[in-house]
């Protein structure tokens, strides 16, 4: 699926150096099974400016949803290993060696609400669930907000789309404005292709980050429900252990 989404900017690529060969040879004949592709990067040209810069934006998205498919997973957010020997300390009752071996893995997503929990095992359940809500929710927004990247390149291509076509009618009306003075029409050909150009690639970068962006959404929920299971399961031996070193129970 990557693949075929990257088809585009391949074929706009390959138009652009088609388009200069063209001009080069003096505009010469065009075959008719690739005609469309000296077109497409002819119609980049009339705005290199904003074209450039959507197309820079879907450069930025494919690196960000790539960034995403290899952070953004169940085992990279909850790995089976760390959560293993984690419980297998707290049920042991080495809460200390659970904290330093949590603050070892940092960079695991759910190594800082453990920490948070094991820290602070002799408090009520009630406390540790606050604070693991707390940290819990402190942690899953830092990975929305980078998520959301995905959603900002999805509305700001099709805007500047919208800028390049607004800019293009501007110089279209004006050439209307001069055609009774004998203003050559291509001003007018020239301010239609600028402003369906930049339209065109506008929506299709928004729409390849729209896709982008529910794909690692949809990844990022998944991975955050496995991720609330593991804290809770390790939460629960904690409480198991608070109750079994009660006096009343120690008889």
């Amino acid at each position: 699926m990557l693949v075929a989404l990257l088809i585009p900017a391949l074929a706009v690529s390959a138009a652009l150096g088609q388009a200069g060969e063209g001009d080069a040879d003096g505009g010469g004949g065009i075959d008719p099974f690739t005609g469309a592709l000296p077109q497409v990067g002819e119609l980049f040209m009339f705005s290199p400016i904003i074209n450039g810069l959507i197309v820079a934006l879907s450069v930025f998205a494919v690196m960000l949803f790539l960034f995403f498919l290899a952070t953004i997973t169940p085992r990279a957010m909850v790995p089976p290993d760390f959560v293993d020997e984690v419980t297998k300390l707290v049920i042991r009752g080495k809460h200390e060696a659970a904290s330093d071996l949590c603050r070892a893995h940092r960079r695991v997503f759910i190594a800082t609400v453990i920490q948070r929990c094991v820290d602070n095992a002799g408090k009520g359940h009630s406390v540790i669930m606050d604070m693991i809500d707390a940290e819990g929710r402190r942690r899953a927004d830092i990975v929305w907000n980078r998520v959301s990247y995905l959603a900002d390149v999805a509305n700001v291509a099709p805007m500047l789309g919208l800028l390049g076509t607004v800019m293009g009618m501007m110089v279209a009306f004006f050439g209307l404005e001069f055609q009774a003075a004998g203003v050559d029409a291509n001003l007018l050909r020239e301010g239609v292709a600028q402003a369906m150009s930049t339209t065109m690639f506008g929506l299709m970068v928004g729409i390849l980050a729209l896709t982008f962006y529910s794909i690692v959404k949809a990844r990022t929920t998944r991975s955050l429900a496995e991720a609330e299971a593991a804290i809770h399961s390790i939460s629960d031996h904690l409480k198991r252990d608070e109750t079994d070193l009660r006096p009343d129970r120690a008889e």
